[in-house]
Formats: structure tokens, sequence, C-alpha cells
């Protein structure tokens, strides 16, 4: 009897343990590669990620005439088009970037035209 219990303990702390490594896995806690963009105080420049079918980060608080890089990580195309026709970056293939600066104050909601099921992402232009 005392064997069972044992063994029933031995595996509940296996599946707590692989359920606490399971969620760390799927949580990033370093902020360090784009800490610009991830406060509210508008930069200058910013730079930002498509991967894993997402725009990172999806909010972005620029000065004017700041600039965005945009690089794509994906396996695969995207476009970061703004909703309102300002600017479209045409096909960013696979590790290229997209610059565009924006000179006037105001928000700039953006998408990807290839995949319509990605979120939009939003840059912020102003003091």
């Amino acid at each position: 009897m005392e064997n069972i219990k044992r063994k029933i303990i031995y595996l509940t702390l296996i599946i707590l343990s692989g359920t606490l490594l399971f969620y760390g896995c799927g949580k990033s806690m370093n902020n360090s590669t784009n800490p610009t963009t991830s406060g509210t105080t508008p930069v200058a420049a910013a730079s930002a990620t498509i991967q894993n079918f997402a725009f990172s980060p999806a909010v972005i608080h620029l000065l004017p005439g700041g600039t965005v890089t945009w690089t794509n990580k994906d396996a695969t195309a995207h476009t970061v088009t703004d909703v309102n026709g300002g600017f479209d970056s045409g096909n960013i293939a696979v590790d290229a970037t997209f610059v565009h600066t924006f000179a006037t104050a105001g928000t700039y909601t953006y998408k990807c035209t290839i995949h319509s099921m990605m979120a939009t992402a939003t840059v912020i232009v102003g003091n």
C-alpha cells in the first residue's frame, strides 16, 4: 500500500512539473528585445516583428517624424498595410524588412492583406 501511495505522489509531481514547464515555455518574460515600443512614451524609432502570424508589439507609440522598421520572422511573406490606404509595404519576404516614416500625428491601424485572419496593429503618432 505504501508503494502505491509513493507512486501516486511521484506521478502527481511529474504532472505538476510538466504543467509548470509547459506554461512557462508559453510565456516570454524577456522584454529586453524591444524596450522602446513596449511603453506609452513616444519614441523616434521603433522596431516591430511579424512572427507566428502576428504583429509585435500590437501598439507602437511614436514621435511625429519617427520611423518603424518591421521585420518578417515568419516562414511566409506578409504585408504591412494601412487600413486607410496611407502606406503599403507590398510583400515582405522572409527575414526582410519594411521601414515607414510617420510625418503626421494620428492613429494608424495596419494589417496583413495576405492573411486576413491576422489581428490588426496600431501606430500612435504624437507627443
